[in-house]
């Protein structure tokens, strides 16, 4: 929550998160799938519950739930997950909070999207993308994506007006560098993922 608040101070308009689901099905906010990077715990999200979750504690920081993030944040999430035990359960919190039309769904497990897409009409999605080749336009359509979402490395200017043409947006990530920042606003990307929200807020102010 100390980050999401930091980056909403320096300028963020909106919030990039990512999902585990607890043992119990509680979805929360979490990138690692395990608890051992951070605090040294060799176990799997998926075979902790949430009463376990909600007590640990990094510097004083607990892990939130999604539910929790959602009442907190006001302005538009992407809410980016790997696997899709997420996807029913993060569906459920984000209509309980009537924030649907705020939260854009981005991955790259095709798959996991197709069942999001399924359960949800009105979802928006956004497909992430690490491969040189640019995704299967069928792939997009039936998706009904309305985000791109490549790693900045495949960004060019060719291949972001391919994508406008096709009526999707794009987002990039993870552009920390103020060169690279540059480049992605000169490529007319349409949003730009970054952890130094500061630098990347003035550069886009200054142009």
């Amino acid at each position: 929550m100390a980050a999401f608040d930091a980056a909403l101070r320096h300028g963020a308009d909106m919030i990039e998160l990512d999902l585990q689901c607890a043992a119990d099905g509680t979805i929360v906010v979490l990138h690692d799938e395990t608890l051992r990077r951070l605090w040294g715990i060799d176990r799997p999200v998926s075979a902790i519950g949430w009463g376990e979750l909600a007590v640990i504690e990094h510097d004083g920081a607990c892990i939130p739930s999604f539910s929790m993030v959602l009442e907190h944040i006001a302005i538009p999430l992407m809410v980016d997950f790997t696997g899709a035990d997420v996807v029913a359960g993060a569906l459920d919190a984000v209509r309980e909070a009537g924030a649907l039309d705020r939260c854009l769904f981005v991955t790259g497990n095709v798959p996991a999207l197709l069942s999001l897409r399924d359960l949800e009409a009105e979802a928006r999605i956004g497909l992430t993308w690490i491969e040189r080749e640019p995704p299967d336009p069928a792939v997009l359509l039936r998706l009904r994506a309305e985000f791109w979402n490549p790693m900045f490395t495949l960004v060019d200017a060719a291949v972001v007006e391919a994508m406008h043409g096709r009526g999707l947006s794009v987002s990039t990530w993870t552009v920390d560098e103020p060169d690279v920042m540059e480049r992605m606003a000169e490529n007319r990307v349409d949003a730009i993922v970054s952890n130094r929200i500061g630098t990347l807020r003035r550069l886009l102010d200054a142009r």
